[in-house]
């Protein structure tokens, strides 16, 4: 009896811990997207600087990427679902982005 608890605990742990984990990678979202090549003056919460992503002010950061002015790039992101649409706070991003790779500068 002892023996199956040591068994079918670890099992069922590692069950849950998969789970879990395949929630998170269903959000996620391979992305190709250009930044143009200046910031441009926006109102988030309040009055900011923003990136131009596909031709539409961007709000949010991308993990990892360090603009410089004056060059255009394209970029492979990944964006994930940090929140549901319902527990979302009202004055953050729904999604978060992370850099994989800079595909072009110029």
């Amino acid at each position: 009896m002892n023996l199956k608890r040591y068994v079918v605990l670890p099992m069922m742990a590692a069950a849950l811990f998969g789970c879990a984990q395949h929630e998170s990678d269903d959000t996620a979202k391979i992305m190709t997207v250009n930044v143009g090549p200046e910031l441009v003056d926006c109102v988030g919460v309040g009055p900011m600087k923003c990136m131009v992503v596909d031709g539409n002010y961007f709000y949010d950061q991308i993990d990892g990427f360090e603009f410089e002015s004056g060059s255009e790039y394209t970029l492979k992101i990944k964006r994930t679902q940090r929140f549901t649409p319902e527990n979302a706070p009202a004055d953050a991003s729904l999604y978060r982005y992370e850099l994989i790779e800079v595909l072009e500068k110029r």
